[in-house]
């Protein structure tokens, strides 16, 4: 899949979180099962949703409070474990995914600060809609308000995802996995291998 692709995916699934659905596909554990089968590893998206799961689980996203965007991270940190782990370096993987996903949840948090100004507005938007009786006003007005957060979150994923394939061949040429891997192997101790630090 594409980074746009999965970028507008991912926005969609996150309006699950506040904003409408409300079924729960947003959380990790179903998100990123969902970007694991359209990836083709149904296992390992299963497997990273879980492990964000838990990271998120004290999060209640209610009334205004402002809190960070745990599952549009969790599926940005899924994608990117999905999209290079042909690398074969998953402990490296995940962990930037894990690290772009965490620094996408705090400022996703801001997005949504944003977001809602821009409700305040489309609110006021549509209590004069009300006052003039232009009924069918309402329901667009609230589609652009769904619209707005759809985009805004597609964008942020899009620009993690664009910014995780500049950084991850940077890592691995920059750590000389292959390198790291031939050294650490040679090391023995008793019967057994250290294992990779790479994977």
């Amino acid at each position: 899949m594409s980074n746009w692709l999965t970028s507008l995916l991912i926005g969609f699934l996150g309006l699950d979180t506040t904003v409408a659905f409300q079924v729960l596909i947003s959380q990790p554990l179903f998100s990123c099962t969902i970007l694991g089968w359209l990836y083709g590893d149904l296992a390992l998206g299963i497997e990273t949703g879980l492990m964000m799961q838990l990271l998120w689980l004290n999060i209640i996203p209610a009334g205004a409070t402002v809190f960070p965007e745990g599952n549009i991270g969790s599926m940005i940190t899924g994608a990117i474990v999905l999209q290079y782990q042909e690398l074969e370096i998953p402990n490296l993987v995940f962990t930037a995914g894990f690290v772009i996903g965490i620094l996408v949840s705090f400022v996703g948090a801001y997005v949504t600060v944003i977001d809602r100004k821009l409700n305040g507005y489309i609110l006021e938007l549509t209590l004069q809609a009300v006052h003039k009786g232009r009924f069918s006003k309402i329901s667009w007005l609230d589609m652009l308000s769904i619209l707005i957060y759809f985009l805004l979150m597609s964008l942020l994923a899009f620009i993690a995802l664009t910014l995780a394939g500049w950084a991850m061949p940077w890592l691995q040429s920059a750590l000389g996995c292959s390198k790291v891997i031939s050294a650490w192997s040679s090391r023995r101790y008793g019967d057994w291998a250290l294992p990779s630090p790479c994977r």
